[in-house]
């Protein structure tokens, strides 16, 4: 290994070791109570040295974040892989699929609570544009996986990937309201429910609607209802 390569490494080692430091105090004390002196503290390194490679602490949290979305893509591709090649009905795959996205949001839904409120003002906060580039471009990459899933699985009534990609939103922003009702320990803070038995039901209506069926123009007036047989909390 040259110089150069071997310098290389260990930068990136650095900004590793930086990040794994910044993770401990987030955790710790939280985002507003951090400052970049107790993140130096911990990594045992001056601010000034942070400063080679973040240009914030609101831009460790995004690079957090980008790893941490990193990993969800790499475990959804194994999910709807095994999905696809063992032609598991799709309700067990996108209960996989949510499972998942709990099992990583658990540790990393803070760094996403901050970026989303970082992008309301983007001029107020210092983040590197690559690092929000890619963290877009995995995001994106997670939710096109999903697409291309439901345009594939004939249990869905999609026909194609613009009515998929209503299906895919529509599960991804259940997902991240759902996982606001659940503490780290995965029990529901504010109702008696278990999260494997909350991702169960939330999967339920996805697939089979929530709203009762259309009725036809012999049905008796006045039949429509809003089913209450799935999510009752």
């Amino acid at each position: 290994m040259g110089v150069k390569e071997r310098k290389e490494r260990e930068k990136l080692q650095r900004a590793q070791d930086i990040l794994e430091a910044a993770r401990r105090v987030f955790e710790s004390k939280g985002f507003l109570n951090t400052t970049l002196q107790h993140v130096a503290k911990e990594a045992e390194i001056s601010v000034g040295l942070i400063y080679r490679y973040f240009e914030s602490k609101e831009d460790m949290f995004a690079s957090l974040a980008l790893k941490g979305a990193e990993q969800f893509d790499k475990d959804l591709t194994e999910v709807l892989k095994n999905g696809l090649e063992k032609k598991a009905p799709a309700k067990e795959v996108l209960g996989q699929t949510a499972k998942a996205f709990f099992n990583f949001y658990s540790p990393y839904g803070e760094y996403f609570d901050m970026l989303l409120y970082s992008y309301k003002g983007l001029k107020e906060v210092q983040i590197q544009g690559s690092t929000l580039t890619s963290l877009m471009s995995v995001t994106l990459g997670s939710l096109d996986q999903l697409k291309t899933f439901i345009v594939a699985s004939p249990q869905f009534r999609a026909n194609n990937e613009d009515e998929a990609l209503k299906v895919v939103f529509l599960l991804w922003g259940m997902l991240l309201g759902c996982h606001k009702l659940f503490d780290g320990s995965g029990r529901g803070q504010l109702f008696a429910f278990s999260q494997e038995d909350f991702i169960s039901q939330v999967i339920e209506q996805i697939m089979v609607g929530i709203a009762e069926p259309t009725p036809t123009i012999d049905s008796p007036k006045n039949s429509v209802s809003i089913s209450n047989k799935g999510l009752s909390i």
